[in-house]
C-alpha cells in the first residue's frame, strides 16, 4: 500500500524538520513495515515548466522544428517534433542532465547536448508519456506534446513542484497491516504519525447532507444475512455529469499508483484510499427496480466482472443484486453490466460494511483480489460507512454542483462493538513491561490514538474507540502493547532473564532429518528436492494410482494440483523425469510430511495444532541412471547407510506389492522388529514408460516416525578387528524365483568368520537360461583373534557354495 507525505500533511501538524525519512523510521520501529520511502521529485530533477518563444522549421526536416524555449532564467535552442507545438505554449521542458523515456519507450535516458540534423538541441520538449505521466496527461497522438497552457503555472518553475508532485511516498507492506483495519487509509496513518509525533491530528470533517426526507424518488435495500453484511448503505443522485477528474484528485491518485478513470469512479477510490473504507457507484439505470438486495448467489449463477472476466458463483458468494441480475460481487468487484460511463447522467453510492472471513474465502475462490476486497477482509469500522457516503456527496457537489439527492439515505444495520472499558493500571504495565512509565505519558500515548480514558484511583478504565474495536484491542495486554510501541521499544531496556531457564527438550526427529540429509548428499551424491505437497490427478493416473483415497482440496493454491498427496514419489518421479533429459545419471531425495484418507475419515492423531493434521514424515528416494542395470542396489545402498548410521538393527524382508506402479519381483520391505519401516523397489516398466523414463528406476519411501523410535541415544561399542579381511567374489547361478534374501541368509549362517555379504551384481540372458539369473556377492572373511590363513578362509569358503547349492542349487559360474 502506497501512503502519500503530503496527504498526511493535511491532517497532521508535522512541521517542516520532520522529514520523511524520519518519519518512514518511527513507522517502522512502531507500527508498519515500511519497505521503501520513494522521492517522486527525483524522477523530475532538471524538468521545469517552460514556455515557446519563437518557433521556425528546421532546414533539413519537414517534420522538426527549431524552437526557442525559455526556463524562467534564459532561452536555450531546441529541436522538437512535436505536432501540437505553438508560440507562447506552456511546455515541460527537460534541460540537460534529465532523465527521460524516449517516446515513452524502455529505460530513462540523460539528456545530454546533441545534434539534430545539424541543428543544436539543448534539451527536450517532453509528451506526458517521456516523463512518466501518461496517465495523468493522456496524449491524443503519438506525437503530442504535453500543453500546459491551460493550467496556472509558473514558467521556470519544477515541474515536480509545479504540479503538486513533490512528494515522498511510504510503500508499506500490507503484510504488517493485517491486524490493523485503521490503517488502510491516509487518516488512519495519520492518526499513527500524530501520536508517535505528538502532534495534532485534525478532525476529519464531512459537511453535514440534508438528505430528502420527503417526496422524492422510492430506493430500498434489504439485507438477507446481517453475519455477512453488518451495514448497507446506499443513495441515489441525479443529473450527474461524468467527465475528467478535477487536476487536484488526479493527483491524489496518481502518486499512490492508481488510474484516473472518471470522477465518480475516482471520487470512490479517493475515498477508500483517504478512510480506508471502500464504496462503489452504479449506474442508476442499468438497475431494474427501486430495491437492492444484498444476497447469497444461486450455486451456478454467473457474473461479468469489471476485470472482463466471468465468474461462476456459489451460495456461499455474497452479491448485490437487482430485481434481475446480480450486479455486483460484495465487497469485492462490481459489473460490467451497471458500471459507470460517460454516459451515466444518474447514480447510485453504496456504502457498506461486509464480514470479512467470506469477503476472504469468496476472494480467495474465485482468484479475485481487489483493493476493496483487500479492505474488507480486515473487519472495518461500520461506522465509517455514513462518514464516507457523506464525504462522497460533498465531493459529487464540488465536481457536479448540479447534482441532486433524490431520496432518503438508505440505512440497513445490525451490529454491535465491544468497546470495553478495559481496566488496566501502572503496575500492570510495569509488571508487563519491566519498566516505569509516567501516567500522564500513558493517558496521553492513549489520548492520541483515540481512547477515552477514565480515572479512578489508582486505575484506568479505557474505552476503545471503534475503529480499533473490530478485532484489534480486547485485553489489557493489547493496550500494553499499544503504551510500548508508541514510547518506543527502543526505550525499554534489555536484561537477562532472572529466572532459570531449561534447554528445550530434544526434536528427535528433526536429528534424524539431519542426519540423513548430510548422508544421503555429501555421502550417497543424492541432490535434495523440495516439492509441493499437493499433487496432480495426471501423475496419479500415470501412476495408476486412484484419486479417491487423496483428500481433495476445496480451495487449492495451485488448480491443477487439487490433491494432498499420500506419497513423495509421485512428486520425486515428475523431478527425475525432467531431470533424466539432461543428465545420464539422477539421484534424488525429500523429507516431508504426506497425507491420508481413512475410511472413518481424515485421520485425526493430530501431532500439531495446524487445522489438517499433519501425517508421517516420509524419507523418499529415486535414483535412475543411463548405464546402471540394477538401480535397486545403488538407492538400497543408500537407505542402509542411513539407518548403519542411526543405529539400529534392520533387515530386508520379501514383501508383497503394495502399489501397481511398483515392479512385484523386485521389492523388498524394511523391518526393524517386527514393524516395517518402508520399502525399496524399481518401478513397475509400464509405469516407467508412461512417466517417460527410458532407464531403469529405483524408488524407496520410509516413514521416518517409525524410525525415530527405534533409535537408541547410545550406540554400543563393537571392538573392531586388528586383523586383515579377507575377500572373497562369486557368481552364481539360481532359479529366477530364487531371492537375495534367501541366499544372504545361507551365506551369513555357515561361519561366524563371515561378517559381510553384499550384492553386487544382478545379471539375466538367455544365454545363461531362459528361468536363471546370475547373482554376484562380494563376502568378507575376519577373525577377531588371529589372522587367517588362505586355507581356513578357502575351507569355509567350500563350506558356503556347498550350503548354497544344497539350499538354492546354486552353482558357481
Amino acid at each position: 500500500m502506497k501512503i502519500s507525505f503530503k496527504w498526511l500533511k493535511q491532517y497532521v501538524d508535522l512541521s517542516e524538520s520532520i522529514l520523511a525519512e524520519e518519519v518512514a523510521a518511527r513507522l517502522k520501529a512502531s507500527t508498519v513495515e515500511v519497505e521503501e520511502l520513494i522521492d517522486l521529485s527525483k524522477s523530475f530533477e532538471n524538468i521545469v515548466v517552460g514556455q515557446v518563444k519563437s518557433i521556425e522549421k528546421h532546414s533539413d526536416a519537414d517534420k522538426l522544428n527549431v524552437c526557442s524555449v525559455f526556463d524562467g532564467k534564459e532561452n536555450w535552442q531546441v529541436v522538437c517534433g512535436g505536432s501540437n507545438v505553438v508560440k507562447d505554449m506552456k511546455v515541460v521542458f527537460a534541460k540537460i542532465g534529465a532523465k527521460v523515456k524516449w517516446h515513452g519507450e524502455g529505460d530513462l535516458i540523460e539528456l545530454s547536448k546533441a545534434k539534430i540534423r545539424g541543428v543544436e538541441s539543448f534539451g527536450m520538449i517532453c509528451a506526458s508519456e517521456e516523463i512518466g505521466l501518461g496517465e495523468k496527461f493522456k496524449s491524443k497522438s503519438e506525437k503530442e506534446i504535453l500543453d500546459l497552457s491551460s493550467l496556472d503555472l509558473k514558467v521556470g518553475d519544477n515541474l515536480a513542484k509545479a504540479l503538486n508532485l513533490d512528494d515522498a511516498i511510504f510503500d508499506i507492506d500490507n503484510k504488517s497491516l493485517s491486524n490493523r483495519p485503521d490503517l488502510w487509509g491516509h487518516y488512519g496513518i495519520a492518526r499513527e504519525v500524530s501520536a508517535l509525533f505528538n502532534k495534532k491530528l485534525k478532525e476529519y470533517k464531512t459537511e453535514e447532507i440534508k438528505f430528502s426526507k420527503n417526496g422524492g424518488q422510492k430506493l430500498s435495500a434489504k439485507v438477507e444475512d446481517n453475519n455477512l453484511c453488518q451495514r448497507y448503505m446506499v443513495l441515489a443522485m441525479d443529473s450527474i455529469k461524468v467527465a475528467d477528474s478535477p487536476e487536484w484528485l488526479k493527483t491524489k491518485l496518481s502518486v499512490v499508483g492508481l488510474k484516473s478513470i472518471n470522477n465518480i469512479v475516482d471520487i470512490t477510490n479517493f475515498i477508500m484510499l483517504d478512510l480506508g473504507q471502500p464504496m462503489h457507484a452504479f449506474d442508476k439505470a442499468k438497475i431494474s427496480g427501486t430495491e437492492i438486495f444484498v444476497r447469497k448467489a444461486k450455486d451456478g449463477e454467473k457474473f461479468m466482472a469489471l476485470d472482463n472476466n466471468e465468474y461462476e458463483l456459489k451460495s456461499s458468494d455474497l452479491v448485490i443484486a437487482d430485481n434481475e441480475k446480480v450486479v455486483a460481487l460484495a465487497g469485492i468487484m462490481g459489473g460490467q453490466n451497471s458500471e459507470i460511463t460517460e454516459n451515466t447522467t444518474n447514480i447510485i453510492f453504496e456504502s457498506a460494511n461486509f464480514g470479512a472471513s467470506n469477503i476472504r474465502k469468496t476472494s480467495t475462490r474465485l482468484g479475485l483480489r481487489s483493493d476493496s476486497s483487500a479492505r474488507f477482509e480486515k473487519s472495518l469500522d461500520p461506522n465509517m460507512t455514513k462518514i464516507a457516503m457523506q464525504k462522497a456527496i460533498e465531493l459529487v457537489m464540488q465536481v457536479c454542483p448540479e447534482a441532486k439527492i433524490v431520496n432518503k439515505l438508505v440505512d440497513e444495520k445490525s451490529f454491535s462493538l465491544n468497546q470495553g472499558p478495559i481496566e488496566i493500571s501502572l503496575e500492570f504495565i510495569k509488571a508487563k513491561l519491566g519498566l516505569e512509565i509516567e501516567k500522564k505519558n500513558v493517558i496521553n500515548i492513549l489520548s492520541n490514538l483515540g481512547f477515552v480514558i477514565t480515572e479512578k484511583k489508582d486505575k484506568m478504565f479505557v474505552k476503545i474507540p471503534t475503529w480499533r474495536a473490530t478485532k484489534d484491542i480486547s485485553i489489557p495486554e493489547d493496550l500494553v502493547e499499544e503504551i510500548a510501541r508508541v514510547y518506543g521499544y527502543s526505550k525499554i531496556e534489555a536484561t537477562l532473564p532472572t529466572f532459570i531457564i531449561n534447554p528445550p527438550e530434544k526434536n528427535k526427529l528433526r536429528d534424524l532429518e539431519r542426519k540423513a540429509q548430510q548422508i544421503l548428499s555429501k555421502t550417497c551424491g543424492f541432490t535434495e528436492s523440495y516439492s509441493y505437497s499437493f499433487v496432480s490427478p495426471q501423475i496419479l493416473q500415470k501412476l495408476m494410482l486412484n484419486t479417491e483415497n487423496h483428500l481433495e482440496l476445496n480451495n487449492p493454491i495451485a488448480k491443477d494440483r487439487p490433491y494432498l498427496r499420500r506419497s513423495i514419489l509421485p512428486n520425486l518421479l515428475e523431478s527425475l523425469e525432467k531431470n533424466s533429459h539432461e543428465f545420464d545419471e539422477v539421484a534424488m531425495f525429500e523429507i516431508g510430511q504426506v497425507f491420508h484418507v481413512e475410511e472413518s475419515g481424515v485421520r485425526m492423531e493430530e501431532k500439531s495444532d495446524e487445522l489438517l493434521p499433519r501425517q508421517d514424515t516420509m524419507l523418499s528416494l529415486v535414483y535412475s541412471a543411463k548405464n546402471n542395470k540394477v538401480p535397486f542396489f545403488e538407492v538400497k545402498s543408500a537407505l542402509e547407510k542411513v539407518l548403519a548410521e542411526c543405529g539400529v538393527d534392520f533387515s530386508w524382508q520379501e514383501s508383497e506389492i503394495i502399489e501397481n506402479y511398483l515392479h512385484p519381483a523386485r521389492l523388498s520391505k524394511v523391518v526393524i522388529n517386527d514393524v516395517e519401516i518402508g520399502i525399496v523397489a524399481e518401478l513397475h516398466l509400464a509405469v516407467q514408460k508412461n512417466i517417460g523414463i527410458d532407464n531403469r528406476v529405483a524408488v524407496s519411501e520410509i516413514s521416518l516416525d517409525k524410525l525415530v523410535d527405534f533409535i537408541q541415544e547410545k550406540n554400543n561399542y563393537q571392538i573392531l578387528s586388528q586383523y586383515p579381511a579377507v575377500l572373497r567374489d562369486v557368481a552364481l547361478l539360481v532359479d529366477k524365483k530364487v531371492t537375495n534374501l534367501e541366499l544372504l541368509n545361507t551365506i551369513k549362517a555357515v561361519s561366524d568368520l563371515i561378517t559381510e555379504v553384499e550384492l553386487f551384481d544382478v545379471f539375466e540372458s538367455d544365454k545363461i537360461g531362459k528361468d536363471k539369473k546370475s547373482m554376484a556377492y562380494h563376502i568378507t572373511y575376519q577373525s577377531n583373534e588371529k589372522t587367517l590363513e588362505t586355507e581356513e578362509v578357502e575351507k569355509v569358503h567350500e563350506k558356503v557354495l556347498e550350503k548354497l547349492k544344497k539350499s538354492a542349487g546354486a552353482e558357481v559360474r
